[in-house]
C-alpha cells in the first residue's frame, strides 16, 4: 500500500472513530454532568498545577492544589452552603404566596387606576390589564419552574451522576497528572503532516474555552460578593443577602441576560420585605444592581474576563436562546463558548485551506489566539537574535606565486600534475 493510500485509510479510520465516540457521548449525555464539571475544573486548575510544577514535582503540585480546593470546599460547605439551602427552601415554600400577593397587589393597583379613567374606556383597559397580569404571573411561574427543574434535573437526573461524583476526583487527578503523555499519544495517532495543524486546533479550542470559563467564573464570584455587600448596606438581612448574591453570581454564567435574571429574585424579596409594595426598598435594590453592573461592565469584564469570545451581544442573545431550546439550561450556558470555538475553527481552516498560509500564521488570525501568537512570534524573534554568530575562520591570503583556490577547502584541479599521474 502506498504511503498516500495508507494516510487516507488512517484519516478515514480516525473520522469513523471520532464519529462513533460522538454518538456514544451523545447517548450518555445525561450522566456526563460530573465529567463536564471535572473538565471545567481541569481548565481552571491546570495553569496552577503547571506553575507549581516548576518548583515541585508534578505529583506534589497536584496534591497541594487538591488540598487548597478541598479546604475551599469545606469552608463553603460549613459557612455558605447551609445558608443557601435554608434560603432556597424558604423561597420555594413562599413563592406561591408571593405570586398570589403580587396578583392581589396588581388587581388593587389597577382598581385604583380605573377610578381615574373615564367610564367609556374602563372595560377595554380592564381586560387588557387582566390579560397582562395573567400572562406576567404565568411567565414568572414558568421561569421559576424551569430554573429549579433545570438545576435539579442537570444535577441529579441519572444514577450516572451519582457514580460520577465519586469517580471525578480520581479522573481529574489523572487528567492533571498525565496531560503531556495523553496529548503525545493523541498526536501519535495522526499522520505527521497533520500533527502541527492538530496542535494548533487543540490550542484554539482549549484556549477559547479556558479564557471564557475562567473569566466568567471570576466575574461571577466578584458579582456575587458585590451584590451581597450592596444588599446588606440597604438593610437586607445578611443570610438573605448572601443567598441573593449567590443567585446573582450563578446567573452570571449566562452572558447579557444573566444579570437581568439575577436581579429578579432580589427585587421580589425587596418587594415583600416589610409592607407589601415597599417601592422604596425595591428602588434601593435596583440601584445596587445598577451600580454592580456598571462595575462589571467597566472594570471586571475588560480587566478580568476581557473580550474572551468577541461575539456581538445580538449574536450572544440569539445563540443562548438556540442553546436553551436544544439543551436546556446546560445548552444555554455552553452556547456562547461553542459558538466562539466554531467561529475560530472556521477562521483557521479558511486561512489554511483557502489561502494556504502556514499553521502559525493561520492561528494568528483567530481572535482568541492573537495575543498568544504575537507573544510566540516575539519569543521566536528573541531566540533568533540570541543565537551566536557563526565564527568565520581566518583566511590567509596566498602569495602571488601560489594558485588561488576559490573554493577554499577543495584542492585545485592541476591539469599537468594529473596527466603526469596518469602516465
Amino acid at each position: 500500500m502506498s504511503p498516500l493510500a495508507h494516510m487516507r485509510w488512517r484519516i478515514a479510520l480516525l473520522i469513523i472513530g471520532f464519529g462513533g465516540l460522538g454518538l456514544v457521548l451523545w447517548g450518555a449525555w445525561p450522566g456526563l454532568g460530573p465529567f463536564l464539571a471535572g473538565l471545567v475544573l481541569a481548565f481552571l486548575l491546570m495553569p496552577l498545577v503547571d506553575s507549581l510544577n516548576k518548583l515541585l514535582p508534578r505529583l506534589l503540585a497536584i496534591l497541594l492544589v487538591y488540598a487548597l480546593v478541598i479546604t475551599a470546599l469545606a469552608l463553603f460547605g460549613l459557612y455558605v452552603a447551609p445558608i443557601i439551602v435554608d434560603q432556597t427552601k424558604i423561597l420555594i415554600n413562599a413563592m406561591p404566596g408571593y405570586i398570589d400577593v403580587i396578583q392581589k397587589w396588581l388587581n388593587q393597583t389597577f382598581t385604583d387606576v380605573q377610578q381615574q379613567i373615564p367610564q367609556d374606556f374602563q372595560q377595554p383597559i380592564t381586560e387588557g390589564l387582566n390579560n397582562f397580569t395573567s400572562t406576567a404571573i404565568g411567565f414568572i411561574r414558568d421561569i421559576i419552574g424551569n430554573v429549579i427543574s433545570g438545576i435539579f434535573g442537570l444535577a441529579f437526573g441519572t444514577i450516572g451522576f451519582l457514580v460520577g461524583v465519586f469517580i471525578i476526583p480520581f479522573w481529574l487527578f489523572y487528567v492533571l497528572k498525565d496531560k503531556s503523555q495523553g496529548m503525545r499519544a493523541f498526536y501519535s495517532l495522526l499522520p505527521s503532516t497533520l500533527r502541527e495543524d492538530a496542535h494548533r486546533l487543540v490550542n484554539i479550542v482549549s484556549g477559547t474555552f479556558n479564557d471564557y470559563v475562567r473569566g466568567q467564573l471570576i466575574v461571577a464570584g466578584s458579582v456575587g460578593v458585590l451584590v451581597t455587600v450592596g444588599l446588606m448596606l440597604v438593610n437586607i438581612p445578611a443570610s438573605t443577602a448572601i443567598f441573593l448574591g449567590f443567585i446573582a453570581g450563578l446567573f452570571e454564567v449566562l452572558p447579557i441576560i444573566g444579570p437581568i435574571l439575577g436581579a429578579i429574585p432580589a427585587t421580589l424579596v425587596a418587594f415583600f420585605t416589610g409592607q407589601v409594595g415597599n417601592l422604596e426598598l425595591v428602588l434601593k435594590v435596583v440601584i445596587v444592581f445598577v451600580i454592580v453592573q456598571q462595575i462589571e461592565g467597566n472594570l471586571l469584564i475588560p480587566k478580568i474576563a476581557g473580550e474572551s469570545t468577541n461575539l456581538h451581544p445580538a449574536i450572544v442573545m440569539v445563540v443562548i436562546i438556540i442553546g436553551s431550546e436544544l439543551g436546556g439550561l446546560a445548552g444555554a450556558i455552553a452556547a456562547v463558548p461553542i459558538t466562539a470555538v466554531v467561529r475560530d475553527l472556521y477562521i483557521y481552516l479558511y486561512q489554511r485551506l483557502a489561502l494556504g498560509v502556514s499553521p502559525l500564521e493561520a492561528e494568528s488570525h483567530v481572535p482568541s489566539r492573537r495575543d498568544e501568537i504575537a507573544a510566540e512570534k516575539r519569543r521566536q524573534t528573541q531566540r533568533s537574535l540570541k543565537r551566536p554568530a557563526l565564527v568565520q575562520e581566518e583566511v590567509k591570503m596566498p602569495s602571488p606565486s601560489q594558485s588561488v583556490n576559490p573554493v577554499g577547502t577543495l584542492p585545485l584541479y592541476d591539469k599537468d600534475k594529473q596527466e603526469t599521474k596518469n602516465k
